[in-house]
């Protein structure tokens, strides 16, 4: 008898401790009580984001695709979420988190190492290219080819393109970038980078488009 109390009481204070988690969106924080403070890596792949959180219970932070990470030094780029993530975080502690981004503008110059100057948004027209992307690899694998989306990297990189294109980044702007930020000033692995997911991405979003 006892232990069937005991059972019941533990099920109770699981429940409660289920239902006194919250959700948010990263970007759409109204609350005094949660902290978000994100710094850069001195990159365009990831940021780090260390939530804080003074309520008297859990909260769940969501990071979908196409949240905005807004540089507020308008001559860095902003960061784009490229694959979907969360952190918990329970009452009065702090947890960090890696999210993986995209450069939305290869006009401009990678994130100071450190900064964290940023306002959060959402961009839902890209976001729901993103998600699609994520929904459906299959079938994209099956349009581009496998082998351009068989490693993170390579899942990233695709992303990335796509991120340029959907906001008509100029070819030349995105080589430029591509040779400094990601091949480390060769220009040829550049070339062949954008000559090989230039094209891939568009047939992707042509894809997207019809649907």
């Amino acid at each position: 008898m006892k232990f069937k109390y005991f059972f019941t009481a533990l099920i109770l204070l699981f429940s409660i401790s289920l239902f006194s988690q919250e959700d948010f969106a990263f970007f759409d924080l109204d609350n005094s009580q949660i902290n978000i403070v994100s710094t850069s890596k001195g990159n365009y792949r990831v940021i780090e984001v260390e939530v804080s959180n003074f309520e008297n219970k859990s909260v769940n932070i969501h990071f979908p695709p196409g949240g905005f990470f807004y540089n507020l030094d308008k001559s860095e780029q902003d960061l784009v979420v490229l694959f979907y993530d969360k952190v918990l975080v329970e009452s009065g502690t702090k947890k960090d988190i890696v999210i993986s981004t995209a450069c939305a503008n290869p006009k401009r110059r990678a994130p100071q190492n450190g900064r964290t100057t940023w306002n959060y948004g959402f961009d839902k027209k890209i976001g729901d290219l993103i998600l699609y992307y994520h929904q459906n690899r299959a079938i994209v694998e099956m349009m581009t080819g496998e082998e351009h989306h068989n490693t993170f990297e390579k899942r990233h990189n695709f992303l990335q393109m796509c991120v340029w294109i959907y906001y008509n980044a100029d070819k030349k702007q995105i080589l430029d970038f591509a040779t400094k930020y990601m091949f480390d000033g060769n220009k040829n692995q550049a070339q062949l980078f954008v000559d090989s997911f230039y094209p891939l991405s568009v047939t992707f979003i042509n894809l997207y488009k019809s649907m």
